[in-house]
């Protein structure tokens, strides 16, 4: 397991192109995701920054998934042979807008591995750069964590967010909008669906609220109550799961030209924390 762990580390710097168009009623289908209005619903119109997430899905035959749902490999990431894998964090940088009707390009890259044989535990970074015909639109890096029986591993203690904040809104662990949200982003992590085997194979509690959603909702926190700020960059890291148990809060505290956001599960205990940078 050690040295077939170890020879990962040749993949860093693999890479592969794929193209997706922008269309409003995959936009269309995100937003009544979310629970919102349409906010793209003709040709040239402007998506809100991160809905790019609704395009590139992981065309990965059923027969390629492993036992949790998730592919195997997926285009440029090798296959890992841990059975689990979570999403640590995201960061994305917003360049330029992208609008209905574009044709995108995404560069895939790995961009770093870091293997931890003795837990085990495999970190992959992946870089995408989306480009629409007018240029760079947004650069996106994604660290997975993939682990086995021990589970991921002790993380960093998250830094302390705001006494107070100055936006919130509680959501239910709706189950037809954590289905939405993964169907949109063609998700197929059994953890969000199949209560069997979240419960009684994976030994967790309920399902697991995508961490994908929990971040979409801080940035309509953002949208909602700064409606006249542009978002430049978002970045987001899980401290602990969100479970279908209860509600879920998100918080936002703005500050300058940036916003920490946050959120908590069902027990009031921090489950994410995010920051949103803002440009003129």
């Amino acid at each position: 397991m050690t040295g077939q762990l170890e020879d990962l580390k040749r993949h860093i710097g693999d890479s592969e192109s794929v193209e997706d168009v922008v269309t409003a009623s995959q936009v269309g289908r995100l937003a009544a995701a979310l629970d919102v209005d349409h906010p793209a619903p003709n040709e040239g119109d402007p998506i809100p920054p991160a809905w790019h997430g609704a395009f590139f899905p992981p065309l990965v035959k059923v027969s390629e998934l492993r036992e949790d749902g998730q592919p195997m490999g997926d285009g440029a990431i090798p296959p890992v042979a841990l059975p689990r894998r979570v999403l640590a964090e995201v960061g994305a940088t917003f360049h330029d807008t992208i609008r209905i009707g574009d044709r995108l390009t995404k560069l895939i890259k790995v961009a770093d591995i870091v293997v931890d044989a003795a837990h085990p535990r495999v970190l992959v970074t992946v870089r995408e750069s989306i480009s629409s015909p007018r240029g760079l639109a947004v650069v996106e890096e994604r660290r997975l964590i993939y682990f086995g029986e021990n589970g991921p591993g002790a993380r960093p203690a998250p830094p302390a967010m705001p006494r107070q904040a100055a936006w919130s809104r509680t959501y239910p662990s709706n189950l037809a909008m954590i289905f939405r949200m993964s169907a949109v982003r063609y998700n197929a992590h059994r953890v969000h669906y199949d209560r069997d085997y979240t419960t009684k194979v994976e030994g967790l509690p309920g399902l697991v609220v995508p961490p994908t959603l929990v971040s979409a909702l801080m940035l309509e926190l953002c949208r909602a109550h700064a409606p006249g700020r542009t978002t430049g960059s978002f970045s987001y890291q899980s401290v602990k799961r969100v479970f279908d148990l209860g509600p879920f809060t998100v918080f936002g505290a703005p500050g300058g030209d940036t916003a920490t956001l946050w959120a908590t599960d069902h027990e009031d205990a921090l489950a994410l924390i995010a920051e949103a940078g803002f440009v003129e």
